[in-house]
């Protein structure tokens, strides 16, 4: 009869103690209103993370509050930046009278992982939230469910009754496995990135431009390829001239290489930069002169070396418009007809143009 008393005792134990092992899985909360800081230098636009953030909270059972709404009952998440480049992300969650903090940094990452780093980040502070209880709840109640017990019970029959739900705390995870995940994402892409630049990516561009020598205005495009600081591209440029003598007609093919610096913004919407550029190609250049004159075709190696500034303006995620300008010395061949100088691809010049590109 003893013994039967002291098994009921225990599984009533193991009850309360179970109770109160489930009462800590679920988080106090359903609902997370997020506030996006009012600048994008993280390159994050706020459509890309809340649709993020809507994915991960669903699959722990939480909703994401509308734009601009708040309820009593929800945790208040603020994204707060400083709006310089390269800063870090501090991420802020609030719920009754408990705050949360962490710092975030996407600098290093791709653009395309950013949101989902971020979102992971947040969904680890949310379960770290969800867990708070003061600490002597556990006491109290791991002591109060010992007391039922008889100090007089036998212990081969009794004691291992309340063992399996005191072992069912060990796998108790509330809002679960994000920080094993976050990791797995995050830090192997960094170590593979740091040592081919951080949070680079290739873009490629086409601009209209317009070169301008002492007699001359040549116009034409350029084709560019931009990764991280370095760009190379291929320009093609014509004129063609006419004076008294006859007319000259000019075409400069060549190759540049440059590297720019950047002085102002990030991945955010607007970048300004500034630094010099190489080019090597061939100039020709056909004469015709009139039934009175004389003149000669020519053709010789083109070089040049300038310093440009450029200033882009991001339109979209991977798209971006500029306008640039160089000022550069070239040599290249000088056209002729009757002994007066018509055509010119040597010198001092100055170049404008405007490009548009799309990042890859």
């Amino acid at each position: 009869m003893r013994v039967g008393l002291v098994a009921v005792a225990g599984l009533v134990c193991a009850t309360e103690v179970a109770t109160l092992l489930a009462a800590d899985v679920a988080p106090p909360f359903s609902r997370v209103a997020v506030l996006l800081p009012a600048c994008d230098n993280s390159g994050l636009t706020p459509s890309e993370v809340r649709s993020a953030l809507a994915l991960d909270l669903r699959d722990e059972g939480l909703a994401l509050a509308p734009s601009g709404e708040l309820s009593p009952g929800d945790v208040l998440v603020r994204i707060e930046a400083t709006c310089t480049a390269g800063a870090e992300l501090t991420l802020q969650a609030e719920f009754q009278h408990e705050t949360r903090t962490r710092r975030v940094d996407l600098s290093e990452l791709p653009p395309a992982q950013r949101a989902r780093a971020l979102s992971l980040s947040l969904a680890e502070l949310l379960s770290q939230l969800g867990q708070a209880r003061p600490p002597s709840a556990d006491a109290d109640a791991v002591a109060g469910s010992s007391q039922p017990a008889p100090t007089e019970a036998a212990p081969t029959e009794a004691a291992p009754t309340p063992a399996p739900a005191m072992s069912a705390k060990a796998p108790v995870q509330p809002i679960g496995k994000r920080p094993s995940e976050q990791h797995k994402l995050v830090e192997p892409q960094k170590n593979r990135r740091g040592a081919s630049g951080a949070g680079a990516s290739w873009q490629l561009g086409l601009a209209p431009e317009l070169r301008f020598f002492r007699t001359t205005s040549l116009w034409g495009g350029r084709a560019l390829g931009r990764y991280a600081a370095w760009s190379a591209g291929v320009d093609f440029l014509n004129a063609r001239q006419a004076a008294a003598p006859g007319t000259v007609a000019t075409l400069v093919l060549h190759a540049s290489f440059a590297y720019q610096f950047t002085l102002l913004g990030g991945a955010g919407r607007s970048l300004l930069e500034s630094g010099p550029r190489l080019g090597a190609g061939r100039t020709f250049m056909t004469a015709r002169a009139n039934p009175t004159a004389r003149a000669a075709n020519a053709q010789d190696v083109y070089l040049d070396a300038a310093f440009g500034m450029r200033y882009a303006f991001r339109l979209a995620s991977s798209f971006r418009i500029g306008l640039g300008a160089e000022l550069g010395y070239a040599r290249g061949p000088i056209g002729y007809a009757d002994n007066l100088e018509i055509a010119r691809t040597a010198g001092p010049f100055a170049s404008l143009m405007l490009d548009a590109a799309v990042q890859l």
